[in-house]
């Protein structure tokens, strides 16, 4: 099934890349840490008490995971060390969610 949708991808033109899927259902994507999962493992508690679908959660941090690479790379060593040193959390791959707006200087809720 993957094969097929990666062929059907480049028909259409459409860039592909790959995401270590590592933590990605695990961490809350608003970053407030670790989730507690239900018995059926569809629901995602977050440590706010905010209950959302697993599979939501973990879409949103495979997307941020994306966009935190693209702008890796669009950005120079220099500047990518001090992003790190302001937030440590940016040289942990396996933590990186949807919520890291101070790392790009964002205001809070972009």
């Amino acid at each position: 099934m993957q094969n097929k949708v990666e062929e059907m991808a480049h028909c259409l033109g459409m860039r592909i890349s790959w995401i270590n899927p590592r933590n990605t259902s695990a961490l809350a994507f608003d970053g407030s840490g670790k989730v507690e999962r239900n018995q059926k493992k569809d629901l995602a508690t977050f440590s706010t008490g905010k209950v959302y679908h697993a599979d939501l959660s973990a879409s949103y941090n495979i997307g941020a995971l994306y966009f935190i690479r693209a702008f890796q790379k669009s950005t120079s060593e220099t500047k990518w060390l001090s992003l790190q040193a302001e937030v440590p959390e940016l040289a942990i791959r396996t933590s990186q969610t949807v919520c890291l707006h101070h790392a790009f200087g964002l205001p809070k809720g972009a």
